[in-house]
């Protein structure tokens, strides 16, 4: 395999696992950029209390990563990254991994400062780098009702969203504007849609640095399975695919969006997504890509590029 620079842009256990599964392949050098903009559970809790950007997304990722390492320090900081507080009255439910990061933010970092000093306590490698390093919410619209948070956008999803916003509009650090300056492959997914996939692709220098690569080919990992019902506005899996890539357009970008659509999503119109290519990508026990046939396809993807 070439050497290649590779990104991905996500967020949660879609990005994690991806990630987890290109960081052992040799001679490909790949950025992560992750969504900040989750306001549930313990990082919404931080999120009130701190004035901070959404860690929560950041932690899983790294969490991932940090399987990989072998040394007995690097292990025994992954368990304590992981913990997780219970019975402990305003501690119960925290990750000591996102305390971790509030505290680092406190001291005046950057946010993506903090990563990097997390990276090297965890002994990872892989490059991780928050989509922006100012806070904002996602919101949503309905027609002419507004939902405000990643919470709210989630909910009131199968609704149709007719607009997705952040506010306050923020920008991307330059570190996320040079990975993806220089990179060769972009993966946008798999994951939530509207809350891992596209908040990093709603900040314009985001789009403009995709659209000003001369050398960029961008690749869309659909997801296992619909991630909204048939009987929810009528919309099948086809189409639920169809109308994500028209919507990643809509956003500006004018590049050509390679699409890897699992085989079992396939409908009489599938054509609409092309260019596509019809990967063997079944679900493991958890709902995930299973991890053999989807290390195959990207072995596959990468080699062809």
């Amino acid at each position: 395999m070439q050497d290649l620079n590779v990104t991905c842009i996500g967020g949660g256990h879609g990005l994690g696992h991806l990630l987890e599964i290109i960081s052992d392949f040799e001679s490909i050098n790949v950025t992560g950029i992750v969504s900040t903009t989750d306001n549930g559970g313990s990082t919404g809790r931080l999120r009130e209390n701190c004035d901070t950007i959404s860690w929560g997304d950041i932690r899983y990722c790294l969490s991932k990563l940090s399987k990989k390492v072998t040394t007995k320090q690097h292990v025994t900081a992954a368990l304590l990254f992981e913990y997780r507080f219970d019975n402990l009255g305003d501690l119960s439910g925290h990750s000591l991994g996102n305390l971790m990061f509030c505290a680092i933010d406190s001291l005046c970092m950057r946010p993506t400062e903090a990563v990097k000093v997390m990276q090297e306590y965890l002994g990872i490698e892989t490059n991780i780098l928050p989509m922006s390093d100012h806070v904002t919410q996602l919101i949503s619209y309905s027609g002419d009702i507004c939902h405000v948070g990643e919470v709210a956008v989630d909910d009131y999803a199968v609704q149709g969203i007719t607009k997705l916003d952040l506010a306050p509009k923020v920008k991307p650090s330059e570190e996320v504007l040079g990975a993806l300056k220089n990179t060769d492959i972009l993966f946008l997914g798999p994951g939530s849609f509207y809350t891992s996939t596209l908040p990093s692709l709603l900040m314009s220098d985001v789009i403009d640095s995709i659209n000003k690569n001369p050398k960029l080919k961008i690749y869309y990992i659909a997801n296992v399975v619909s991630e909204f019902s048939i009987n929810q506005g009528g919309v099948d899996t086809y189409d639920e695919i169809h109308n994500q890539l028209e919507f990643i357009k809509d956003l500006g970008i004018t590049k050509t969006i390679h699409s890897l659509i699992p085989s079992h999503r396939i409908y009489p119109s599938i054509s609409l997504c092309e260019p596509y290519t019809l990967a063997d990508l079944p679900a493991d026990s958890s709902g995930k890509h299973h991890e053999k046939y989807y290390r195959d396809q990207l072995v596959e993807v990468l080699n062809f590029n």
